[in-house]
């Protein structure tokens, strides 16, 4: 295995890491093999995460749809940005594609029906991004509560770094409102948990993920992640 491909691996476990740990995604306990893979990056370790990897049902799929358009593989890191940030490459996957993915998770969980629902009703202008599992799909395990709360927890939050005090870090981060029939971010101030060590000083930006402090952020992947959480919540909007 490259270097690049345990880094892939590692960027691609830490996302997953935190809801996996409230047993809300993936296979149990896989937060610990995610964990070891952060702090010693090693082929071995990133070899039991992929392995794992492949049992996390809301994201395993997306990859493969994301890297079978673009000639790339699952964990090509360039595959995984899309999906958790988003980029140039979430524009190749055909709509018909991304339905025949919706329809899959019949397989694990999702009721028949809602699969069937949810393909057919899919707006033309929906891409694979993790915004729109969250927001459209909702939640695949039955452990938590589709409510706005969780809904926002769940998206990937851009945030402004205010004060990183080592275990947490006050940061400036959108998070997911309803105002009326609509959904929309608005950005607050909040404490959110640093347990990957992440050295963030006051004006950094980072992607927030279930309360956690992920990876820094360029500007550029700041602006993509705003491009196509947007995106989403419009096209989710213009159902209602």
């Amino acid at each position: 295995m490259l270097p690049n491909e345990v880094n892939a691996l590692k960027r691609a476990s830490i996302y997953s890491l935190p809801p996996n740990e409230l047993g809300y995604c993936g296979p149990n306990g896989s937060w610990h093999a995610f964990m070891k893979l952060q702090e010693n990056p090693n082929e071995e370790n990133a070899a039991k995460a992929r392995e794992l990897l492949h049992g996390f049902y809301a994201l395993q799929p997306y990859l493969e749809l994301i890297a079978e358009a673009n000639n790339l593989k699952p964990f090509d890191e360039e595959v995984i940005e899309a999906y958790w940030l988003g980029n140039k490459v979430l524009e190749s996957v055909e709509h018909k594609k991304i339905r025949e993915t919706i329809l899959s998770f019949k397989q694990h969980g999702l009721p028949a029906r809602i699969c069937k629902k949810k393909a057919e009703e899919l707006p033309a202008e929906m891409l694979p991004h993790h915004s729109m599992h969250v927001l459209y799909i909702n939640f695949i395990s039955q452990k938590v509560a589709p409510v706005v709360e969780n809904l926002s927890e769940c998206l990937v939050h851009k945030a402004s770094v205010l004060k990183n005090s080592g275990k947490e870090i006050s940061v400036n981060c959108t998070g997911l409102v309803l105002e009326g029939k609509n959904l929309r971010l608005e950005e607050n101030v909040r404490q959110v948990k640093n347990p990957f060590g992440l050295g963030a000083e006051a004006g950094a930006r980072i992607s927030v993920h279930w309360g956690n402090a992920i990876e820094l952020l360029s500007e550029k992947q700041v602006q993509n992640l705003e491009k196509y959480t947007r995106k989403t919540i419009e096209a989710v909007n213009g159902m209602k």
